[in-house]
């Protein structure tokens, strides 16, 4: 008999009249008419098992319309959360294998991490300033962040004349770097303590800059500040109220110097209070992180790092690039890690967790620069203050005394290269160009990875580039390379240092290191 499927089928009434009970039954012995619109559904379930057995005779249709296999590319986005968890299963096993040879090969590094830290306060302990000028390093920086609030106070009382204020800016402002970086090259051997003073020194610098800026406008022009506040929203009563040179106090240069951004208002958006428990959970996600990439860094980098040296040593100072492969790709998934950890551990945590406390309202520190497909939008996205910093105080400086855009962009990407140079090259006492290259060799990826998105929109392959390029290449080849360097001119730089004390150094930083007890460099 034809069975009833759809609405539209020929009623049973229109046919022939007779004897009809065997058509109102299925080959299921079901009746039809008893079953409604039951057997027109299609099952709300994707498991026939705990469907109605109603809805399931043997006639119904499985097959309804055309459709094409979940991994097709004509298919609807699909949930991979399983082969995602698969993923991090083989993740986990793979390295938990590397780690494992490492702890065999050279014991459990941890265990001369303890002592090295229990050293390391032990000798502070003793003698902060003679044996720590990274300490004396960050006073001197807060002298120049005092000395910036005290010539803006002069500005704004009108004290000094303009152009002789900003002069006297443009000398605090860059005397903030060059110092530190001679405390840095003179006395700081170690490349981690030094880069993180040079690091400091640098975001100061940066913040000064922008500090500077901002109220050159806000003192040119008094309506200038009103034009700010109308833009920003959340502000507290007294960002409500404020203007011009009432923003020239120490408690707001501070705030702005441990605020998480670098980029100078004279107001900025604010949370209703403190939430203690989000502090914590930053806290200790933070701990989480450092403790993570300090063992990454102790347990594989460093053990590798040291054989590579033994390498060079035993080969005088010579490599075969299967070697340098090798290195390569041990170092590769590694430094990948350390750097995830990092971007979440500062990035997240850290300025997070200073947000928090500071009450700071505008926590969009990143945005999702993972999914790039092409490189510059990953320089756009993953670091936000930095890119606010080069948007307002470079890129459009540059397009106002007339560069072009592409012009404006070289500048940018030719600071950047020169700044990542200097933070790395000083606190590792040895002046190379790898990064400068590697920044700048980010232009020909930017048009190639631009003119791939370009052609076929939504692609994947931008991202593998981008991917490639930074883990798979770019970090691990940073580290062989500086770290040849660095073993290379290790002993040179030493004798460097210690002639140029004695000749070279000028008398003012002779005269605050003394006041601040550096010590001569020694030969180590």
């Amino acid at each position: 008999p034809n069975l009833i499927f759809e609405k539209t089928a020929v009623p049973i009434r229109s046919r022939p009249s007779g004897n009809l009970t065997h058509l109102l039954k299925s080959p299921s012995g079901r009746n039809l008419t008893k079953m409604g619109k039951s057997y027109m559904k299609k099952s709300g379930s994707k498991d026939a098992a705990h469907s109605n057995k109603i809805q399931y005779p043997p006639s119904k249709p499985m097959h309804r319309k055309a459709s094409p296999s979940y991994l097709s590319s004509e298919a609807q986005p699909q949930n991979y959360r399983g082969m995602f968890n698969l993923l991090i299963i083989i993740l986990v096993i793979s390295n938990f294998r590397l780690l494992l040879d490492t702890v065999s090969k050279h014991g459990f590094i941890l265990d001369e991490l303890r002592f090295s830290l229990q050293g390391f306060s032990e000798g502070f302990s003793e003698a902060p300033l003679d044996n720590f000028p990274f300490i004396s390093g960050l006073l001197v920086v807060q002298a120049f962040v005092v000395f910036a609030y005290l010539i803006e106070k002069a500005l704004s009382k009108g004290w000094v004349s303009t152009w002789f204020g900003m002069l006297l800016h443009f000398i605090n402002t860059n005397a903030t770097l060059v110092v530190v970086i001679l405390i840095v090259w003179y006395h700081i051997q170690h490349p981690i303590v030094g880069a993180g003073l040079v690091m400091q020194s640098t975001i100061t610098w940066m913040k000064l800059i922008s500090y500077n800026h901002a109220n050159s406008d806000y003192r040119k022009n008094l309506a200038t500040h009103k034009a700010t506040l109308a833009l920003v929203k959340d502000l507290d009563e007294e960002g409500l109220e404020i203007s011009y040179p009432m923003n020239i106090t120490l408690k707001n240069i501070y705030y702005f110097w441990f605020a998480p951004t670098l980029t100078y208002q004279i107001a900025f958006p604010r949370t209703p209070y403190i939430r203690w428990g989000k502090v914590v959970t930053h806290a200790l996600h933070l701990f989480i992180s450092a403790t993570l990439v300090a063992f990454f860094a102790a347990q594989v980098v460093a053990p590798n790092l040291d054989m590579l040296i033994k390498d060079l040593e035993a080969n005088e100072g010579k490599l075969r690039y299967q070697v340098i492969a090798d290195y390569l790709l041990k170092l590769s998934i590694t430094s990948t890690y350390i750097w995830l950890l990092g971007f979440y551990g500062f990035f997240h945590c850290f300025m997070n967790l200073t947000a928090e406390l500071l009450r700071f309202g505008d926590r969009v520190f990143y945005q999702d620069w993972w999914n790039a497909r092409e490189v510059s939008a990953y320089w756009r996205l993953w670091n936000m203050p930095v890119h606010y910093w080069l948007v307002r105080h470079l890129y459009f400086p540059s397009v106002r005394v007339g560069f072009s855009k592409v012009g404006a962009t070289f500048v940018v990407f030719f600071f950047s290269a020169v700044l990542h140079e200097v933070l790395i090259s000083v606190p590792c006492h040895n002046l190379q160009i790898w990064s400068f290259l590697a920044m700048m060799g980010q232009l020909p990826l930017i048009f190639i990875t631009k003119m791939i998105d370009k052609r076929m929109p939504n692609s994947s392959i931008g991202n593998f580039i981008f991917w490639l390029s930074f883990c798979a290449i770019g970090q691990p080849m940073a580290m062989l390379l500086y770290t040849i360097d660095y073993w290379e001119h290790n002993q040179e730089m030493v004798e460097v240092i210690e002639e140029a004390w004695e000749e070279e150094t000028p008398k003012f930083l002779k005269f605050i290191a003394k006041v601040f007890g550096a010590s001569q460099p020694q030969n180590q």
